[in-house]
């Protein structure tokens, strides 16, 4: 399951305690919302059951056309998201304007710290500079995904190119380049850095560096043209995905072959194609293939000479898009030896947990090792499977999995679906006592004033500590809806946490911020998180709440893992707050949840049938986690393989015949194919090349991960490893064995990984959390030093869900 933490371009570079007085008013529903009151501790129980009735319900109860319109649309609006700049379009584009003079006025006095007290500020000021346009910018691309006013997105759209030019000439600015490295070079000064800061510090730095800063004027320029080259083939090769295959790549399926398939996707075909009539009777579509008719014709037909010859033509994928990504990786390595670099991986992992491209294979082929027993396991079961109805060759091909696969699944027979358990409403419930047992904050439901929510079914919850602080605010736009772009689920940082008390003053007027999102602690004032996640979940209706599958249950325990990162990652610095971390470290919190989410115990706590209460009995969750490990193992062989042709495509030598032509892409995923890691074995064919076909044509995840696809299975050992040593009963402190929710191991993991943000060294948090006094010290030290034997550990760890 992949999830993205959007946080634009602004992540890693230049980019008095409020009153809290709240009437009890009513929300999107018409339910009453209560707010931060003081309670005596006689009416807490009441209140706590009050406080989840609403949580519940503003996500189960279907908006009120009349009551949303009247609390959406009148009244004075306050802004989107409590930003009273962002009252209008018109606003919004004021806004940029208004941050980019700002960031210039901050700029400027970086460029003329000359004392030690100004210099002093300088790493303060930079990270005060990425705030200031990033609290716009990362707005305007919220705006641009999820807003359904037009003008409200086109205004956007301005916004975000103009800052995202600025921001690109702050990131190959000289001046202040320079003047970072004066002031880290200074001792007298470096030496008072805390370690959050000195590692804001260092990512300035690297950012710089990646950006040819340090390059002569010629080849600095060089740099920006491949930049601007890669950022053209990167929207290339993603814009060839959306382009129709040409009509001569056509698939004659017969029709009998189609009437295996649903009922709506047999309809599907048959009005988008053509039909006619061979020479011997046999009526056949021409098919055109899209990835919806591919899909359930691999997985529901029948006929083996069809499935292959779908196979065969999706996985021919576009002869333009693979020279598009030709183009793109040779342009990726020439910017990568620009800079002084070996490779592109050398590159992009330098300031990664894996540090570099050997560190990664170590980890990938430690997991393979232990992996191929398991998919020959897997594999074997399959032609059993097949036996039962098929004589002759036993051989598997590809094209052959999906379908068997299925077939495997259908003479087990259907487990009674487990939606009913899972209302939305009741899985946020159950989400805000799990974060209440391991960290003491809760989620509350809050009513937005007008104008701060984008659309009426947006919902709005404040995150709370135990004494009823507020330390942050989640926007939840997780019904599904036509305006809203296809983003998948998401989570969007709109404004990191920051300390605000000691910004730097500067000549022209700052951004404002909201009373409502500053909060006061030991005389200091912190710019509160405020982040929004995304989801495409079914919109309630009268006399039925949002029901979840427990794949969709997993979603927003991710998201919210996510969330509660961007909440407690509190170090007072935005570039390394919260998700601000590096690439192979975000995912870990956010995995960590879904093991919350497949936790009975977790499930006891709000998994309830959501007509007649009962509870979800947890028999049935153990055959459906048994159903769903059966084929976990092809997952896993999939995400190792793309994770290695990931590194083979960004390594120092691309092609491995040398000839210099086209094609090379292809012929190095041959070459993978071959490799001892996934060749050996009963899956040599069912998991091999096929020939004439391009694959690697419809790998876009290289656009946004290039060099770094290991990243999600990297974070999966990781979590899985914490959720065994920490949270699931081997901490020898822990009072009682086998229950997840222990506060102390929930305390222990905020201390060591979620309070740090991206503010120290992973591998360091990793050890402390870790280090539970069960585990070998030698391991512990190695893990602390993050070289390649601590990637070798890794990989030898046990494997991840299956």
């Amino acid at each position: 399951m992949y999830a993205r933490v959007i946080q634009t371009t602004c992540v890693g570079r230049i980019g008095a305690r409020a009153s809290r007085h709240f009437a009890a008013r009513l929300g999107p529903s018409g339910i009453r919302l209560r707010g931060l009151q003081t309670q005596s501790p006689l009416d807490a129980c009441q209140a706590t059951k009050e406080e989840d009735v609403s949580l519940r319900d503003i996500f189960d109860l279907p908006t009120k056309t009349t009551l949303g319109s009247r609390w959406f649309h009148q009244g004075q609006p306050t802004g989107l998201l409590m930003e009273s700049r962002f009252v209008s379009p018109k606003l919004l584009l004021q806004s940029g304007k208004e941050a980019v003079a700002e960031a210039e006025a901050l700029v400027q006095k970086v460029l003329n710290a000359e004392t030690a007290a100004e210099r002093r500020t300088v790493i303060k000021c930079l990270d005060q500079l990425s705030d200031s346009l990033c609290r716009v910018m990362d707005v305007a691309e919220l705006v641009r995904q999820v807003h359904p006013d037009s003008s409200w997105q086109n205004a956007a759209d301005e916004v975000y190119a103009g800052m995202f030019s600025y921001m690109n000439q702050l990131n190959t600015h000289v001046g202040l380049y320079r003047k970072l490295v004066e002031v880290m070079d200074d001792h007298e000064i470096s030496c008072t850095f805390s370690p959050v800061e000195r590692e804001v510090a260092m990512s300035f730095r690297r950012d710089f560096e990646r950006s040819g800063i340090h390059l002569p004027k010629d080849a600095h320029a060089h740099f920006v043209g491949l930049s601007s080259d890669i950022q053209e083939s990167s929207r290339g090769f993603l814009k060839s995905q959306s382009l129709p295959p040409p009509s001569d790549h056509a698939v004659a399926v017969p029709v009998d072959h189609l009437r295996s398939l649903p009922s709506q996707v047999s309809m599907h075909i048959l009005q988008s194609s053509s039909t006619r009539k061979r020479a011997d009777g046999t009526a056949v579509v021409d098919l055109v293939l899209d990835e919806y008719a591919a899909h359930y014709i691999l997985r529901d037909c029948a006929d083996d000479a069809t499935r292959e010859a779908v196979y065969r033509a999706w996985q021919f994928g576009s002869t333009a898009a693979v020279d598009t990504l030709e183009t793109l990786l040779e342009q990726r390595r020439a910017l990568s030896h620009l800079v002084g670099f070996e490779s592109f991986g050398h590159m992009a992992l330098e300031d990664k947990m894996a540090k570099s491209p050997s560190h990664v294979e170590e980890f990938l082929r430690g997991l393979a090792t232990q992996a191929q027993p398991k998919w020959n396991t897997a594999i074997n079961a399959l032609h059993r499977v097949r036996s039962k109805t098929r004589q002759g060759s036993q051989q598997m091909f590809p094209w052959d999995r999906d379908y068997w696969m299925s077939k495997q699944q259908m003479d087990k027979g259907a487990l009674p679906s487990l939606h009913s358990y899972f209302s939305l409403g009741r899985v946020v419930l159950g989400l805000s006592r799990v974060f209440k047992s391991l960290y003491g904050v809760e989620l509350r439901a809050a009513s937005p004033q007008p104008g701060e929510i984008w659309h009426p079914e947006v919902r709005k919850l404040e995150v709370v500590d135990e004494d009823g602080k507020l330390l942050g605010l989640i926007y939840c736009d997780v019904f599904s809806r036509s305006s809203k772009a296809h983003v998948g689920a998401a989570h969007f940082t709109a404004r990191c946490a920051r300390r605000i008390d000691d910004d730097v003053e500067v000549s022209v007027a700052s951004a404002p911020h909201s009373s409502r999102t500053v909060v006061e602690r030991d005389g200091q004032r912190f710019q509160l998180p405020v982040v929004v996640l995304i989801c495409d979940f079914p919109v309630p209706v009268e006399g039925s709440p949002s029901l979840l599958s427990w794949s969709n249950v997993e979603t927003i325990f991710h998201e919210m893992g996510h969330a509660m990162h961007s909440m407690l990652g509190q170090n007072g610095f935005h570039n390394v707050a919260g998700t601000r971390c590096p690439v192979d470290f975000v995912e870990l919190p956010s995995i960590l949840m879904e093991h919350f989410a497949r936790s009975p115990h977790v499930l006891s706590l709000f998994a309830s049938h959501y007509k007649t209460g009962a509870p979800l009995p947890l028999e049935l969750v153990t055959k459906h986690a048994e159903r769903r490990r059966e084929h976990a193992a092809f997952d896993l062989h999939a995400q190792l393989f793309m994770s290695a042709l990931d590194q083979r495509y960004h390594s120092p030598v691309l092609d491995p015949a040398g000839t210099g032509d086209g094609g090379w892409s292809t012929r190095s995923l041959i070459e993978l194919h071959k490799d001892a890691m996934f060749s050996e074995g009963p899956g040599t064919s069912f998991f091999g090349h096929v020939e004439d076909t391009q694959w690697q044509s419809r790998f876009t995840h290289l656009i946004g991960y290039g060099a770094s696809y290991y990243s999600y299975l990297f974070d999966r050992v990781l979590a899985g490893q914490i959720w065994d040593r920490v949270f699931h009963g081997d901490q020898p402190q822990q009072q009682v064995v086998g229950n997840p929710l222990s506060r102390l191991a929930g305390e222990r993991f905020k201390n060591e990984v979620l309070r740090w943000g991206g503010g120290r060294d992973p591998w360091q948090s990793l050890a402390a959390v870790l280090d539970n006094g069960s585990t070998r010290h030698g391991e512990i030290d190695a893990v602390a030093q993050g070289s390649k034997s601590a990637m070798r550990i890794v990989g030898g760890w046990k494997l991840p869900d299956i």
